[in-house]
């Protein structure tokens, strides 16, 4: 009995055909599949590369194709919580027992709205269908305050050669989506290697690193950097060379930075030392009372660089 019991709830958990007439359908299956076990769940398992256009439409595959690139990347993407739920976490079991689904017809699309509490919130997300040679295939995802349609939401490659060209010809940072965290302070120790980051209302960084290579060489690198959308971006001169140096937001919310043609380690290295591809991961941040504030006209490094010490 026990088995059988474990067999239904396979099959009813199965991924949806694709939606000649139930949208609705196609949505209750996105919630059901939350319980269940292994990775096949939720907008996910529709949206992974080899059948996301049986569900999406084009705009729709664009959007997570964009997002694989980030991915694939190592960075975080458009987004940083689950579309089908609003939030980064969330509880399957009580989605399942709250979830109603209604749906209406407008201007030949079915707009479908999930609603159901998460932890005690009420929330809803409304699915707007298009259809697609006969069947209904997601076309839009709706949220309280968002909506993917309005996310400008680029494949990562295209982003950073559009922001570096600009760059190029501005010789300054080029921002991208507003800066909307507020100003806080934000530290990392990995071993030898430390990064604190004072981040401004507006977004400006002033950013102190230091690393150890594995000879002993040192970076000590640093300077006001500008928010790009996606990280922040130094751009300048540091003892008469041009030096760009990207501090990009990984996937897993830490840090990576990157000096791809090696412009700014000449001035900023020892001869073994290098500043491309450092990572701080999540994990390696630290409250900043355990590492010196930024002084950056008390140290030597930064009195040569930065015009402001005099």
């Amino acid at each position: 009995m026990r088995f059988l019991v474990a067999l239904m709830l396979a099959l009813s958990l199965a991924a949806p055909a694709r939606a000649q007439g139930g949208a609705e359908d196609m949505v209750r299956w996105i919630y059901a599949s939350l319980t269940g076990l292994g990775s096949e769940k939720g907008l996910a398992y529709l949206a992974a590369p080899e059948r996301r256009a049986q569900y999406f439409s084009p705009r729709m595959v664009a959007f997570y194709e964009a997002e694989d690139s980030y991915a694939a990347a190592g960075q975080m993407g458009c987004i940083d919580f689950g579309l089908e739920v609003g939030a980064q976490d969330f509880d399957a079991t009580e989605i399942d027992r709250t979830l109603t689904v209604t749906s209406e017809d407008r201007r030949g699309r079915r707009i479908v709205t999930a609603s159901f509490s998460n932890f005690g919130q009420l929330t809803r997300v409304a699915y707007q269908f298009s259809d697609q040679g006969g069947f209904w295939v997601i076309d839009d995802i709706i949220g309280e305050g968002w909506r993917v349609s309005d996310l400008a939401c680029e494949a990562r490659g295209v982003a950073e050669a559009e922001r570096r060209e600009k760059a190029k010809k501005k010789g300054e940072g080029v921002k991208g989506p507003a800066y909307t965290a507020g100003a806080a302070e934000y530290c990392y120790r990995d071993g030898l290697n430390t990064l604190r980051m004072s981040v401004g209302e507006d977004g400006v960084a002033a950013v102190r690193l230091e690393s150890v290579g594995p000879t002993g060489h040192k970076c000590v690198a640093g300077g006001d950097a500008a928010w790009t959308g996606d990280g922040w971006l130094y751009a300048g001169r540091v003892l008469g060379n041009d030096c760009r140096l990207e501090i990009l937001v990984t996937a897993d919310q830490g840090l990576l930075v990157g000096d791809a043609d090696a412009s700014c380690k000449a001035a900023m290295c020892g001869p073994s030392a290098v500043l491309d591809g450092l990572t701080f991961p999540r994990a390696t941040q630290i409250d900043c009372a355990y590492m010196p504030r930024n002084s950056r006209c008390a140290d030597p490094f930064f009195a040569k660089v930065n015009k402001e010490c005099g």
